[in-house]
């Protein structure tokens, strides 16, 4: 069968997507499989579509492509059908563009199976489908989740399908009650969800992990509440949130109130995120309702046990309450259900047995869900229904023209054909689902995509691979045209900079004849670095896998041979470790390429998995010679391998910031030679307590110390540490200012009157990037216009801003001593620190000291 799936945008990272990208990849084993975008916004998929599935699009958003639609007449006029969000139509999601393509597309399109996968897809379906084809409608969230006016048309396209597929036993159930008179099939299949290809939690870091889009369905201020009092409990345990959304303020908001700023953590978008949920070792879901839940499923393949509010409709189908996970019950009140939510969290984190027995029986519960299996009831579902046609002579449910759906434009009244099921609160009724079978792994790859032409859709064609990004000193030159063209010249001078960049190789020369090179990559227990490459993706002949430092153009990179090609394993990738020992990386960012070794031809390397929950648990770094030497792995913003290398000899690891009544509270832990100041011969106790001194950026009349305690001393791995603890008053950064409203300071340790300074930060765990995750709130001094506030610069080393606030009226920052307050504070540090930022990007640090 060939079989088309529509998505109003298969360039996001929804779950709507993911499952689509699930279903489409398993289909592909016995059919032909197409997914149509009705948008295109970028060059390339977020998530990856399986080879064989070709993807096309109907409009081009993409302001660089020569088939750009964003300046068509008819794309800025609203659809003519239904819009479902108030600013659907100013973000393009609901024009009659979209209207007018996919009419073409329906109309003329050679298929046997359309499946629609959102209610605006639904209705175009509806009203312009043919009967060539089985019409197939699908719902990720829920009958009642939509709003009356999304309600009234989804209902009325009904009619005019051949099936109705839900995710939730429950809410077909519903869909069946609320619209009897409809002929077409309304049954459940869940999503797919691959089992995961990292390897799965261990469940030793004291972390949780949540992810899923911030709305006020998934209840996120709820499990920052519950995480509050845990936290008061089990202050070693931290919260990691994934997503992005319009809440996203609004829970940086109640994360301050709740004291949480270094304890909970707002980590954005990951894909994919099968890495981030390994970390953890209990996942949280707080929502209201869930539809299905595939954050839940994800997180259980990676060996993770579900804490879920027993909520409509998804969780309760999937979690076995006890045994793979825990439902905690939405009590008569906010605050009962939060509290009930802590001791649920509290429950598996108190029991590592109870967790670590959960784990394995989640992992197996998630089977159930492998895509083979789901899309075999898809593949009965559309057996059935084209048997019934072929019995019948026309396909059930179908309706004369006169009868279509409504449409219902902006101001347009929705007119549906069947009466839209009264809103009502789901019960708890749900269906068992089917025994679970074994997983198969899901075919990774990259994906053909293709864009849309201005012909419309009859002339979709595959899209060209992707262009490379400009590696070495290249990037500078673009970061310099950035800031002096005009941003008004950009469109007109994207096609001359796409003609002037290499082909994705080493700056030198062009890598004519290389393919693109694939890797995995793994930190180790150990900390050794395990680089899984595809064989199929490197040169024939000898090669190395080659680090190179970034904006250092001059310095000569590290080189690794690679073992020949044919000695991949099963599986066709080829495996290299890079030890602890084995190379040596001082302080920067390393590019990882493949260079072919009979002309120097690089081609820098696309990252599929970067994994890196070892580096929670390790223990500190440490070299022979004491120096401390994290190492992370990670995947940058283009998409590819690169490691961040610190050297230092001396550090303070920052371990809390905590703000107080009068001042923050640091506490520190000291590593590498040199940190322990001499001992009295006499006490054989510290003759010198620490000391926090805070270097100016710009004026050296505004430097400043105070005087800290020692907390404690220990030893890990090779070296001895210390911990620090140092209070630093609000007022004192702008006593020291020398007037002037704004200043920044370069925050170090002073291990008493012997040793030398070290600079402050965080360089341990696994996030090469602090800056936008550990987010201290910025703090007014009085009734000043003036705010002092801690942050983590672009090298992770702690900084010291004092800033004058911008006038507005809604703006709220927290007092002295005071609870947090104010949507989105903590997230704006000013000018002054990015500027701030900046200096301590460009100036390079020293391997012995990290200044």
């Amino acid at each position: 069968m060939k079989i088309v799936f529509l998505l109003d945008n298969a360039y996001g990272i929804g779950g709507t997507i993911r499952s689509t990208v699930n279903l489409s990849g398993a289909l592909a084993d016995r059919h032909q499989v197409e997914v149509i975008s009705l948008r295109r916004s970028r060059q390339d998929p977020a998530l990856v579509f399986d080879p064989r599935v070709t993807l096309t699009s109907l409009i081009d958003l993409r302001r660089s492509s020569p088939g750009y639609d964003g300046d068509h007449p008819d794309y800025r006029r609203p659809s003519e059908r239904f819009i479902e969000g108030r600013d659907h139509v100013e973000r393009g999601i609901a024009t009659r563009l979209g209207d007018l393509r996919v009419k073409e597309l329906l109309e003329q399109l050679d298929a046997d199976v359309v499946i629609g996968t959102r209610p605006k897809i639904n209705d175009y379906l509806a009203a312009y489908g043919t009967d060539r084809y089985l019409r197939i409608g699908q719902e990720h969230l829920t009958h009642a989740m939509h709003s009356d006016h999304i309600r009234s048309h989804q209902d009325a396209a009904l009619a005019h399908l051949d099936a109705f597929v839900t995710v939730s036993y429950a809410d077909a159930a519903d869909y069946r009650a609320a619209l009897p008179e409809v002929r077409a099939e309304i049954t459940c299949v869940p999503n797919a969800v691959p089992a995961s290809q990292v390897e799965p939690s261990d469940g030793e870091a004291k972390l949780i992990v949540a992810a899923g889009r911030l709305i006020k369905v998934k209840r996120y201020d709820r499990l920052l509440r519950a995480f509050a009092l845990v936290a008061g409990v089990h202050s070693d345990w931290s919260l990691r949130l994934y997503g992005r959304g319009p809440q996203q303020d609004a829970l940086r908001a109640t994360l301050n109130d709740c004291g949480l700023h270094d304890r909970a953590f707002l980590m954005g978008v990951h894909s994919p995120i099968e890495t981030e949920w390994a970390k953890g070792s209990i996942a949280a879901v707080s929502s209201d309702a869930e539809s299905f839940g595939m954050t839940l499923v994800e997180a259980m393949h990676c060996g993770v046990p579900v804490v879920s509010t027993d909520c409509p409709y998804g969780p309760g189908e999937i979690i076995t309450n006890g045994e793979d996970g825990l439902l905690a019950p939405l009590g008569g009140s906010e605050e009962t259900t939060v509290r009930g939510y802590a001791d649920a969290l509290l429950h598996l984190i108190e029991d590592p047995d109870l967790r670590s027995r959960m784990a394995g029986a989640a992992r197996e519960k998630a089977a159930r869900y492998c895509p083979r299996r789901v899309a075999g009831e898809y593949e009965a579902l559309l057996t059935r229904l084209l048997a019934g046609r072929a019995g019948a002579g026309a396909a059930p449910g179908r309706a004369a023209p006169e009868t279509a759906p409504p449409s219902g434009g902006p101001g347009q009244a929705a007119g549906p054909t069947q009466p839209a099921g009264p809103g009502r609160t789901p019960g708890p009724a749900r269906a068992a689902a089917p025994a679970p079978t074994a997983e198969t792994a899901q075919p990774a790859g990259d994906a053909p995509t293709g864009p849309a032409t201005p012909g419309g859709p009859a002339a979709r064609q595959p899209a060209p691979a992707a262009s490379t990004p400009r590696p070495g000193s290249r990037a500078r030159v673009v970061r310099t045209a950035r800031r002096l063209v005009p941003r008004a010249l950009v469109p007109a001078l994207r096609p001359l900079a796409r003609a002037l960049r290499l082909n994705g190789g080493a700056p030198g020369g062009a890598a004519k004849g290389m393919r693109r090179p694939v890797a995995r990559a793994r930190a180790e227990r150990d900390g050794a670095l395990l680089v899984r490459l595809r064989a199929d993706t490197l040169p024939n002949g000898p090669a190395v896998l080659a680090l190179r430092p970034r904006h250092r153009d001059d310095a000569a990179p590290v080189r690794l041979p690679l073992p020949p090609r044919d000695r991949a394993d099963a599986d066709g990738w080829i495996a290299l470790r890079l030890e602890r020992s084995g190379a040596d990386l001082y302080e920067a960012r390393w590019d990882a390429y493949v260079e072919r070794t009979s002309d120097g031809a690089a081609r820098r390397v696309k990252a599929l998995l970067v994994e890196t929950a070892h580096l929670l648990t390790m223990p500190a770094p440490l070299t022979g010679d004491g120096t401390l030497n994290p190492r992370i792995p990670y995947v940058t913003g283009e998409g590819y391998l690169a490691v961040r290398a610190w050297s230092r000899t001396r550090h303070a690891e920052v371990t809390s910031i905590e703000p107080g009544e009068h001042g923050y509270t640091l506490t520190a832990r000291l590593y590498g030679q040199g940190t322990r100041p001499a001992l009295s011969p006499r006490t054989e106790e510290l003759s010198g307590g620490p000391v926090l001194s805070a270097v100016p950026r710009d004026n050296p009349r505004q430097a400043f110390e105070f005087p800290g305690r020692w907390s404690g001393d220990g030893a890990e791995g090779t070296g001895r540490t210390d911990t620090a603890r140092m209070e630093l008053p609000f007022e004192l950064p702008a006593a020291f200012a020398d007037g002037a409203p704004e200043g920044v300071w370069d925050l170090w340790l002073r291990p008493g009157p012997g040793p030398e300074r070290m600079r402050m930060g965080r360089l341990l765990g696994d996030l090469p990037d602090r800056k936008k995750t550990d987010v201290t709130p910025p703090t007014r001094l009085g009734d000043s216009s003036q705010a002092v506030q801690l942050y983590f610069s672009l090298n992770n080393n702690l900084v010291l801003a004092l800033r004058t606030l911008a006038p507005h009226p809604a703006e709220q920052v927290r007092q002295p001593g005071a609870e947090q307050a104010g949507a989105g504070q903590a997230a704006r540090g000013g000018a002054a620190a990015d500027a701030a930022s900046r200096q301590d990007r460009s100036s390079a640090p020293s391997a012995s000291t990290g200044a």
